[in-house]
């Protein structure tokens, strides 16, 4: 049964041609999601993303940029001046995430016949633990059916058809593909049986939907534009998921707008443990994002436009696509808590009221490290696939 699954896809393409440094891997990751969630943004439908995704891909790729380009990268994903220091990062990461079974990280990459640098070839081995397959990228056929079985393997079913044939060009040289992957069941779950149908105040106009019901003891912050909660997993999973309301003074717009890492990080250091009746829609999002045209939005086109990446031997070769596949589910499931029924005795104050009927932020994060793995929002209605 899936309790909760949150997938993205990041799909790497390299084409042939005819800061101060951070103490870990999470050193500047709330600054790039935000930013990268704001050049995201459509008001007009239900996102998710992973920047998380997105800074190991390109980690990846810094280790080979030329001097023309790793400048770029280095400004847009906040990473370290010092590459080996890049590197050591990502693999202490990755390291950390191997062992936990609810939050999965994966890599696979496809290349053309001719000889990895050495660089990259231990780049991939050593901190991305991944070995490349040679195909032959004129057969498209057979490298969409490798690429589109792997993602569905590596996300558990949810991205089953991620390439097309006519999406490959004919001068594709590699691919990387990255599959962050979450399952993971709440620290107390919603009952089932406080579910019920109720208006949801969406951009596009009032519809109904299954509000999940419950009351629980959370981290909470209210503030005259917004009001936030901290929804935890279990605690194997090392993940929470905050979620941002707006109220009062503020409207879903203005609370888009005011996001950065500043704010973030007030909510974080301000939210007071307390109970709180918690109305939360179930809902799933899938989203398809031009990553490429998101990073070139946030003003690092030269990312793409410079043949500067040392991917094989004896050559420079450029960064063509970048791309995003994601998939998200909220229900009901989670870990039954040892003492449900004192919850609400704990507290004299009344319990305060969080009632997510209207457009809002969620973020989902990685508690230890700090880190944003996925942030998105739920604001439009949309026939489920």
């Amino acid at each position: 049964m899936l309790i909760k699954a949150v997938v993205p896809l990041v799909f790497v393409t390299i084409a042939v041609v005819v800061g101060a440094d951070g103490p870990d891997f999470s050193f500047g990751d709330a600054d790039f999601s935000v930013e990268y969630f704001k050049a995201a943004f459509n008001a007009s439908r239900n996102e998710v993303v992973s920047p998380l995704s997105i800074r190991l891909a390109l980690a990846a790729f810094y280790q080979v940029a030329g001097s023309v380009v790793e400048q770029t990268i280095q400004r847009a994903f906040y990473l370290p001046l010092e590459k080996s220091v890049a590197s050591e990062n990502a693999a202490g990461f990755l390291e950390e995430v191997s062992t936990n079974q609810q939050l999965q990280v994966a890599f696979k990459v496809l290349k053309n016949q001719d000889l990895l640098s050495d660089e990259f070839a231990s780049t991939l081995s050593k901190v991305f633990k991944t070995a490349p397959e040679s195909v032959e990228f004129a057969d498209k056929r057979s490298v969409v059916t490798s690429v589109n079985t792997w993602a569905n393997r590596a996300t558990n079913g949810q991205i089953r058809n991620f390439l097309k044939e006519d999406e490959l060009d004919t001068n594709t040289e590699l691919i990387l593909l990255n599959a962050v992957s979450l399952k993971a069941s709440w620290a107390e779950r919603f009952s089932e049986a406080k579910t019920d149908r109720q208006s949801f105040a969406f951009r596009n106009g009032i519809r109904p939907v299954d509000m999940m019901h419950e009351t629980v003891e959370v981290l909470y912050k209210v503030a005259p534009e917004y009001h936030a909660v901290q929804i935890p997993y279990n605690e194997e999973s090392d993940l929470s998921m905050w979620i941002l309301v707006p109220r009062g003074q503020g409207n879903f717009d203005s609370l888009v707008a005011s996001l950065s890492s500043d704010l973030l990080d007030d909510i974080e250091t301000t939210a007071m443990p307390r109970a709180v009746d918690i109305s939360l829609p179930r809902f799933q999002i899938r989203s398809e994002l031009p990553a490429k045209k998101i990073i070139e939005k946030m003003g690092f086109e030269q990312l793409f436009a410079e043949s500067d990446f040392s991917i094989f031997k004896n050559r420079k070769s450029e960064l063509s696509d970048l791309r995003q596949s994601t998939f998200l589910q909220v229900n009901e499931e989670g870990t039954e808590a040892a003492v449900v029924s004192s919850a609400t005795t704990k507290f004299r104050a009344k319990n305060a009221q969080f009632n997510a009927n209207q457009p809002f932020v969620f973020i989902i994060k990685k508690i230890s490290t700090d880190t944003i793995v996925f942030i998105g929002h739920y604001s439009n209605f949309e026939q489920q696939q």
